[in-house]
């Protein structure tokens, strides 16, 4: 858990990249729109958008839009620890 936002931090940093799209589901800690809200002041400007999706609906219809003219996809899915637990018990 928690590799997603720095990874978007990189990935918006990359002169490379023109346009990143954040996706995620409506339980994430910090919403898709706020994680690129936050991106959007970078000096290096790209566009920067959020999409959200609710858990348990179909992702075919929610990703159209923000997969649309991609030439790189990058999902750091996971769970965070729960207390107690170690990196290995994720596995």
């Amino acid at each position: 858990g928690g590799i997603g936002q720095p990874l978007s931090l990189l990935m918006g940093m990359d002169p490379n990249v023109g346009e990143l799209c954040i996706f995620d589901l409506d339980v994430a800690m910090v919403p898709p729109a706020g994680v690129a809200a936050d991106l959007s002041h970078l000096e290096r400007k790209s566009t920067v958008k959020g999409y959200v999706m609710p858990v348990g609906k179909n992702p075919i219809d929610h990703l159209e839009e923000c997969l649309t003219g991609c030439h790189l996809v990058l999902i750091p899915a996971g769970v965070p620890r729960k207390p107690g637990m170690t990196r290995d018990d994720l596995f």
